[in-house]
């Protein structure tokens, strides 16, 4: 039996060393200070991180069947509004008169609104906080209303359904694009404009998009803006709660046309969904990643002391080593050594 105990404690990996036999140190001290901080920074770190959560981007095959989608406007032209068309027209040739469903709405601007410097035009991925705390639905109440028609600025707004295919909304001139029984006078043709909403999906109007809050200002009558955008369905999620949308990257450029001056925002559907969801570890994991952490910056913080005590005996030798040392005396101390240290 005995020496089976004997065979069994050859296999300590844990082996003991009594505290009469360890000496300390200032510098082991120190060091042991200095792995103490991190080790409370490191616990601090990891459960503010556990109990913040983290953001996971997912991409994935949209498997959601959309045929249609409501497209949000609002946007404001320097021109009259009774000479202005609105229309969506897809790859399926399927022309949409949206000003039938759209608010036309005459309004009188001074010139300070349209000397707003020009917006950047960039994708947007807002933070997903301020998704889920502007995530407040609404809904455009008026549709097809036309008011002050004859105002020098219109503002065309509401919500349009169109098909989930490629297509594009455009704003033109009457007589321009469009054959039409009236032909907008040279001198009223302006399509400097500021986008207070484009987006895709539901009605959102506190989300921030990629081309809201853009305005762009010509003095040439029959220029063309050009806009192309790529839309990605984006699910947005936080503590169960998950909010469907889209977002959108944009590209634009401006010619000159006489043929057809206008807005011509295209778009496309992309058939990758992003997932941006805010999870958190379980409890188990977080107590297993910390404990992970904490036992190697232990076994780290030992391997770094030896080696650079290997280094300090290597350099400078073995009784500069000891200096700062914990001195004890035992039976086997050198009398004559200690008597030469008094």
């Amino acid at each position: 039996m005995e020496s089976t105990r004997k065979a069994i404690r050859v296999f300590d990996a844990f082996p003991k060393v009594p505290p009469s036999d360890t000496v300390g140190s200032y510098r082991g001290s120190y060091s042991t200070f200095v792995t103490y901080f991190f080790m409370v920074f490191l616990i601090w770190v990891q459960i503010g991180g556990y109990i913040d959560g983290y953001i996971d981007h997912q991409y994935s095959v949209d498997e959601i069947v959309r045929n249609t989608l409501d497209l949000n406007i609002d946007i404001v032209i320097a021109m009259p509004c009774k000479y202005l068309d609105a229309n969506v027209r897809d790859v399926s040739e399927d022309l949409y008169l949206a000003e039938e469903i759209l608010n036309f709405e005459g309004v009188n601007l001074p010139n300070a609104f349209w000397n707003m410097a020009k917006s950047k035009k960039s994708t947007i991925t807002p933070d997903i906080d301020n998704v889920l705390s502007n995530s407040l639905e609404a809904d455009f109440v008026a549709k097809g209303q036309r008011h002050n028609l004859e105002l020098p600025s219109c503002r065309i707004f509401g919500s349009i359904p169109i098909n989930r295919l490629e297509g594009d909304f455009h704003i033109t001139a009457e007589g321009y694009g469009y054959r039409r029984p009236q032909v907008t006078p040279e001198e009223l043709l302006n399509f400097t404009h500021f986008i207070n909403e484009f987006s895709f999906g539901k009605f959102y109007p506190y989300i921030e998009n990629s081309l809201d809050g853009t305005v762009q200002k010509t003095s040439n009558g029959r220029h063309t803006y050009h806009y192309n955008l790529k839309v990605v369905p984006t699910i947005y999620g936080k503590l169960g709660h998950e909010i469907d949308t889209n977002q959108y990257s944009v590209r634009m450029y401006e010619t000159d046309n006489k043929y057809s001056p206008g807005i011509f925002i295209q778009y496309d559907f992309d058939p990758i969904k992003m997932s941006i969801i805010e999870q958190r570890l379980s409890f188990f994991q977080f107590v297993i990643k910390l404990v992970t952490i904490i036992g190697g910056l232990w076994v780290m913080a030992s391997w770094l002391y030896r080696f650079m005590e290997k280094i300090i005996i290597l350099t400078f030798g073995k009784e500069f080593a000891r200096r700062g040392e914990e001195k004890k005396s035992g039976l086997l101390d050198d009398p004559i050594e200690e008597y030469e240290s008094i």
